[in-house]
């Protein structure tokens, strides 16, 4: 019966075009869930989230020598997107979307604990230009970087 095979033919196919739509929204879903903030966003809101983060805090004291260490690193690898100054606005970042964070960005930079910048310079920010520098930098160099990013822009109000 030709009509019969026709039924289940539609069943199938609109079995398999459910299964893929629902794969579909599912995927989406996960890749959306833990994009890092816009700049000028408080990533504290939303789903910013490093859980495992939260409770790292940097052992390396924040000195004049590893703020000029943390400085030369800066300059080496982090300012041709970020900016000279921090601001987010070097060439290597203009056509980057998102752009790079201001750095100097009082809600920006203090909303970020210092464990979660840890693991973006280290691993890299997924869905944007941040690339990780797990193996270009050894986590006592992070740890500066960090120093130095802290030391620049407005004062703390915290």
């Amino acid at each position: 019966h030709p009509m019969r095979h026709l039924v289940r033919g539609f069943r199938f196919g609109f079995i398999v075009l459910a299964l893929v739509a629902i794969g579909s929204v599912a995927l989406l879903q996960a890749q959306t869930t833990h994009q890092h903030p816009q700049p000028g966003t408080h990533p504290s809101g939303g789903a910013h989230r490093h859980p495992q983060a939260a409770k790292m805090t940097n052992p390396v004291q924040a000195d004049a020598t590893s703020i000029a260490a943390g400085k030369s690193l800066y300059d080496k690898h982090c300012a041709g997107c970020h900016g000279e100054t921090g601001k987010g606005d070097g060439s290597m970042g203009a056509d980057l979307d998102p752009k790079p964070p201001d750095l100097t960005d009082a809600e920006w930079k203090h909303g970020s604990t210092d464990g979660e910048l840890f693991l973006v310079i280290r691993d890299g920010a997924r869905n944007t230009g941040m690339k990780p520098f797990a193996k270009k930098l050894t986590a006592h160099q992070v740890w500066d970087v960090i120093n130095y990013v802290r030391s620049i822009g407005p004062a703390k109000s915290h």
